[in-house]
C-alpha cells in the first residue's frame, strides 16, 4: 500500500476547493494526469471513493466531505501558523493587519491606530480597505488578523469568525446655521428638507431609513455620499443637513461649527461598529486588546 503523506491530502483540499482536477492542476502547476495518479493513489490508501462526478464537475461524497473537514482544519492551522511567525517576523516588533469597510468612518480608524500605538508603541500596523466580502475571504486565508465594519456579515462560510460590538456612537442630524429655523419642529422639519444620506449599503443608511419611515418624514434626498469628510464639507457649505456621528464632528480637523438639532437630547440613531476575528488557536494579542480596551464612543 502507497504510504498516506500531506501532499496527497493537499492535492485532495486543492481538488475539492476547485471543483475540478483540471483547475486544481492549473492552481498547482502539476499535470493533469499526474494530479488524478496521486488522487487515485490517495483513494486506494483510504479504501474509499472521495467524489464522483455530475454535469463534469466533481462532488465530493459523505466520505469526501468527512476527509475535507480535517483537510480544511490541518491548513487553516498551518495557515494561522504562517500568519503568527509573520506577526513576530520583525524583533521586537508585532505585526497586526487591519481591513477596512470604505463604509467605516476615518476619523474610527484614526482612532484605532492611535489605541494600538499607546498600548504597543512599537507595533507593525498594515492597513488594508476593501469590500466587506473580499476583507472576510482575506480573514479566512489569515491574511487579516481582524475586520472593522458597520454591519454584520452575512453567510455561513463565517462560522469560524468572532462578531464583536465596539461601539455604539451617537448619530445626530446636523446642518448649516441657516437651517437653523428647522430645529423648532424637529424632526418633523425635516420633511421635504435638502438631506445627504450615507451610501445605501452602510449599516447606518439603513437606520436613517428606518427612522424616516416610522416617522413617515420624507426629506428630499440631494444624494448618497460614501466618504463622511466630504459629507462634512458639503453641511459646512450649506449644500444639505446629514446624519454624522459625533466623534467625526468632536474630531473635525477645521474649527468651523455646524448646527446641531439635537444635541441636548438622547440621540435617536446609533452608528454600530463591529471588529470582526478569526478564532485561532493562538489569538493574536493586539486583537484581544482591542476588543477589551478600544470603545471609541467613549473617547
Amino acid at each position: 500500500m502507497i504510504p498516506f503523506n500531506f501532499h496527497h491530502l493537499y492535492y485532495f483540499y486543492v481538488i475539492a476547493r476547485e471543483g475540478s482536477v483540471s483547475k486544481a492542476a492549473n492552481t498547482l502547476r502539476l499535470a493533469q494526469p499526474t494530479l488524478s495518479a496521486q488522487l487515485k493513489q490517495f483513494e486506494s490508501f483510504l479504501e474509499k471513493s472521495l467524489f464522483l462526478r455530475e454535469r463534469r464537475r466533481l462532488v465530493l461524497t459523505d466520505d469526501g466531505q468527512e476527509v475535507l473537514s480535517y483537510a480544511k482544519a490541518i491548513f487553516d492551522l498551518g495557515k494561522e501558523f504562517m500568519d503568527r511567525q509573520g506577526d513576530l517576523s520583525k524583533k521586537g516588533r508585532i505585526r497586526i493587519q487591519i481591513g477596512i469597510d470604505p463604509l467605516v468612518p476615518k476619523t474610527i480608524v484614526y482612532l484605532l491606530l492611535q489605541f494600538l500605538l499607546k498600548v504597543s508603541p512599537n507595533v507593525f500596523v498594515v492597513i488594508n480597505e476593501s469590500r466587506l466580502q473580499d476583507l472576510l475571504l482575506r480573514l479566512q486565508n489569515h491574511e487579516l488578523d481582524m475586520i472593522l465594519c458597520d454591519q454584520l456579515p452575512a453567510g455561513e462560510t463565517n462560522k469560524d469568525l468572532d462578531v464583536h460590538l465596539l461601539s455604539k456612537i451617537p448619530t445626530v442630524f446636523c446642518g448649516h446655521p441657516k437651517f437653523k429655523h428647522l430645529s423648532k419642529n424637529f424632526p418633523k422639519s425635516l420633511d421635504k428638507a435638502p438631506l445627504i444620506l450615507p451610501t445605501a449599503s452602510s449599516g447606518l443608511a439603513e437606520s436613517v431609513k428606518s427612522f424616516f419611515l416610522e416617522l413617515k418624514i420624507e426629506p428630499h434626498i440631494i444624494g448618497e455620499v460614501q466618504d463622511v469628510e466630504i459629507v462634512r464639507r458639503l453641511v459646512l457649505d450649506g449644500v444639505g443637513i446629514a446624519p454624522l456621528n459625533l466623534l467625526t464632528i468632536k474630531k473635525a480637523p477645521t474649527p468651523q461649527k455646524l448646527f446641531i438639532f439635537n444635541q441636548s437630547k438622547k440621540p435617536l440613531i446609533l452608528e454600530k461598529i463591529y471588529l470582526i476575528s478569526k478564532r485561532r488557536r493562538i489569538p493574536h494579542p493586539l486583537t484581544q486588546q482591542t476588543i477589551s480596551g478600544f470603545h471609541p464612543s467613549s473617547l
